[in-house]
């Protein structure tokens, strides 16, 4: 989360007095004085303006923060969604499994008949043969009909090479992948079109240039076939090698061989969250402290500070009054003499199946019930872009900057206003003495010239 910069800036007022009299160095410092005073107002509410950028970027920073443990929360919920379950395999070069929602746990032996194959085919030699794929192709055709089993697509290449056949085979949705490979040797190339199904099955690839086709079999696929605790007897038949073998439950078959998948509660995903909410949590108790004390920064007595750290401390507080897990400090958080968490991972892996399901109930669902609802509740209402408490201050603190602005920017104009009149003032005065200065200069030249001729001037009578 970012706030906007504070803007402090304000053009200082020139108060350079040219004069010509003995006094114009007096003139200026007396100037000069009285535009420094006009403009202490200026200081003070850039002062001011400093603070208001300080507390921004500590508001910054703590919207960084919140927001990092907005997304330990996140991640807490998806640990603990799905009855945060584990899915395991005795032999994953069998078959691999994954948990697509809750499934019920037990342990379920899949069979694997056959793993299935895909169909393939390879491009007819031709006269001459491709020895550059950028330049040449298997037809000089524009347009080619691509069947794959009873599905047909039109192929559009975008030039007349091999390079560009393929590649528009495989944005054109067909359920196959194209590759050019090189079947000549080192001192003579021979690139090839091979197509490959992306199906299990025995489905026929060909493609056709308008004249003839241009494609021979490789290989025949076949479907996959398994069964699941020995039902049924005669296997199940799949084009895809990814089935469904529960409710939330998928398996990948890999070969064939017989394989146990056992699904069981597994809090391994909540304690890693868990860390990660403490590491979060943690981060902003220490934020908060150094804006405590006499050394404290820029938030230090600011209202919105308090508020902050009440949030938190109801977070880690929380509890409710029903089942056997009732508070964060079961699942292993405590509070240190400094206000931080610490976590015991080891709370969780002795929690019994009954407290597992209760931890997972405490826990609850960000949108429904529980600590997450709670703790993501709180933490929107801190970190909303528009109506939570750091949004809210944060702009607080720039419409305050703003004011401050306008301020100097009013005082900045009398100043001006004061200098100019000042300047004015201060040149006539200047001028004025310079006159009399002249003026005294004359006469006492007047005076000592005409002493200096009359000889009765200073002659005793």
């Amino acid at each position: 989360m970012s706030t906007s910069p504070i803007n402090t800036s304000v053009t200082a007022p020139q108060t350079t007095l040219t004069g010509s009299s003995t006094f114009a160095a007096d003139l200026q410092t007396a100037l000069t004085r009285a535009v420094s005073i006009a403009s202490l107002p200026i200081q003070l509410l850039q002062a001011d303006q400093t603070k208001l950028s300080g507390q921004a970027t500590e508001f910054g920073q703590f919207g960084s923060l919140f927001l990092a443990l907005q997304n330990s929360v996140q991640s807490l919920a998806s640990g603990a969604g799905n009855g945060a379950q584990s899915a395991s395999v005795s032999d994953s070069s069998i078959l691999q499994a994954s948990l697509s929602g809750s499934a019920l746990p037990g342990t379920y032996t899949v069979n694997v008949l056959n793993a299935g194959s895909a169909s393939s085919a390879i491009s007819n030699a031709p006269t001459p043969p491709v020895t550059d794929p950028t330049s040449q192709n298997i037809s000089t055709s524009s347009s080619f009909t691509l069947t794959v089993g009873t599905s047909t697509f039109t192929i559009h290449p975008t030039a007349n090479n091999l390079n560009s056949l393929a590649s528009a085979i495989n944005s054109s949705g067909a359920p196959v992948q194209a590759i050019v490979v090189n079947l000549g040797t080192p001192s003579a190339s021979d690139y090839r079109l091979v197509l490959q199904g992306t199906a299990l099955g025995n489905n026929a690839i060909q493609l056709n240039d308008g004249t003839s086709n241009l494609l021979s079999s490789l290989t025949t696929g076949a479907n996959a076939s398994y069964t699941v605790d020995g039902q049924p007897s005669g296997g199940i038949s799949t084009s895809s090698p990814t089935v469904t073998i529960a409710p939330g439950l998928s398996v990948t078959l890999e070969k064939a061989g017989s394989a146990t998948v056992t699904v069981s509660a597994s809090l391994s995903s909540v304690s890693n969250s868990l860390s990660s909410f403490v590491q979060a949590y943690n981060a902003i108790v220490s934020e908060i402290q150094k804006n405590h004390g006499q050394n404290g920064g820029a938030l230090t007595g600011n209202g919105a500070l308090l508020a902050l750290q009440q949030s938190l401390a109801q977070i880690a507080n929380y509890s409710v009054s029903s089942g056997s897990i009732t508070s964060l400090s079961q699942l292993g958080l405590e509070f240190t003499q400094q206000g931080t968490l610490t976590f015991d991972s080891s709370a969780l892996t002795s929690l019994t199946p009954s407290q597992i399901t209760d931890a997972l109930t405490f826990l609850g669902d960000p949108n429904s019930s529980g600590f997450l609802q709670f703790a993501t509740n709180t933490l929107n209402s801190i970190t909303d872009p528009t109506s939570g408490v750091i949004a809210l201050e944060s702009q607080t603190i720039q419409n305050q900057n703003q004011r401050d602005q306008d301020q100097i920017n009013a005082v900045q104009d009398r100043v001006n206003q004061l200098q100019a009149n000042l300047q004015a003032e201060m040149a006539r005065a200047d001028a004025l003495i310079a006159t009399l200065q002249s003026q005294n200069s004359f006469l006492q030249g007047l005076f000592q010239f005409s002493t200096s001729n009359n000889p009765n001037v200073g002659s005793a009578g």
